[in-house]
């Protein structure tokens, strides 16, 4: 946690994975709460679980800051929305890339940002690759807010690679979601800055 919050990241992401909607697993609510006291970034969950509003309220008190619920998850999303605002956590929304990127139009008003995954969601090296489809779908939703004059922010993970950073920022990106690219370079302060500096140039 140190090490990251030294690098000068933005926020840190974590993976709630149920073994069922997605077949890996992930941290658990307990996990977090033991890990928000030792850093003072915001703390945001990508949530792939079924059923994920009974998970809410333990990620609420564990400290989370933002949860991205899936939208495949959810049967009647409107509804799930609805009961998930009263956590007062900020809310987004999570598309797996085989799901109908229009779902998003009649949502951008009861969340804070969109997480668009851009390669197959939990697992591991199993179709890890990042696909290139996710840009349109980026840019339909940069369209889409612009339309409704929304700061709904988009944020992309998967398989992100620097080379891949321009294009992301230029389709609509906000945020980028980083894992292994980060933990495995040997200078992570220096690999953020040259992420962040492809970022800016945009």
């Amino acid at each position: 946690m140190k090490r990251l919050e030294q690098a000068g990241i933005d926020f840190i992401h974590f993976d709630v994975y149920d073994g069922s909607f997605v077949s890996d697993l992930g941290f658990a609510p307990r996990t977090i709460e033991s890990l928000r006291p030792l850093s003072r970034l915001p703390f945001e969950v990508h949530l792939g679980v079924n059923d994920p509003e009974r998970l809410i309220p333990a990620l609420a008190e564990a400290g989370a800051d933002r949860i991205l619920s899936h939208i495949e998850s959810m049967p009647l999303v409107y509804e799930s929305l609805y009961k998930m605002k009263l956590s007062g956590v900020q809310l987004g929304l999570a598309f797996t890339l085989g799901t109908f990127i229009g779902k998003i139009d009649s949502l951008l008003g009861m969340i804070d940002s969109v997480l668009l995954l851009s390669r197959v969601t939990g697992e591991g090296t199993l179709g890890a690759s990042f696909n290139p489809a996710v840009f349109d779908r980026i840019a339909y939703v940069d369209a889409r807010r612009r339309d409704l004059n929304s700061k709904v922010e988009i944020q992309v993970a998967g398989s992100v690679r620097k080379e891949q950073i321009a294009r992301l920022v230029s389709a609509g990106t906000d945020s980028i979601a980083f894992g292994g690219a980060l933990y495995r370079a040997t200078d992570m302060a220096a690999e953020v800055a040259e992420i962040r500096e492809l970022a800016l140039r945009q």
